[in-house]
């Protein structure tokens, strides 16, 4: 700091300190907003579970992943029932076709059974 020898430089070093002042007021209500934030009791909860587990937890963090496992749940629920129905879409289908051929086989064996007894009976 120099020597203040007029009173222009005395009007510049307090325009200066008010200034600084202002920068160090703002600092300080930040920090006293961040602090208040931190003592929140959800916020010293996830801290308290952070530091429990090694696992960081953040509120930002513990909403999105929230929010992606309720989705992979739905979806899970959605794949579970779609998978569901196109199996039983695949056992009738399977089914009928099985039907269709035992119909199929039944006719060439009682056609063969009828000849058989034809021969049988002459």
């Amino acid at each position: 700091m120099n020597k203040i020898e007029n009173a222009a430089q005395l009007k510049t070093e307090i325009a200066r300190l008010k200034a600084l002042a202002k920068v160090q007021e703002q600092q300080l209500r930040t920090d006293v907003k961040e602090l208040r934030e931190e003592l929140k009791p959800h916020n010293i909860l996830l801290k308290s579970v952070s530091s429990f587990t090694g696992i960081k937890v953040d509120k930002k963090e513990y909403v999105k992943e929230g929010l992606a496992y309720a989705l992979s749940l739905i979806a899970q629920r959605y794949i579970l029932k779609t998978e569901s129905k196109i199996e039983e879409r695949a056992y009738e289908f399977v089914d009928s076709v099985f039907e269709k051929i035992k119909k199929f086989m039944n006719k060439f064996t009682s056609h063969e059974a009828k000849r058989e007894e034809r021969n049988e009976h002459k």
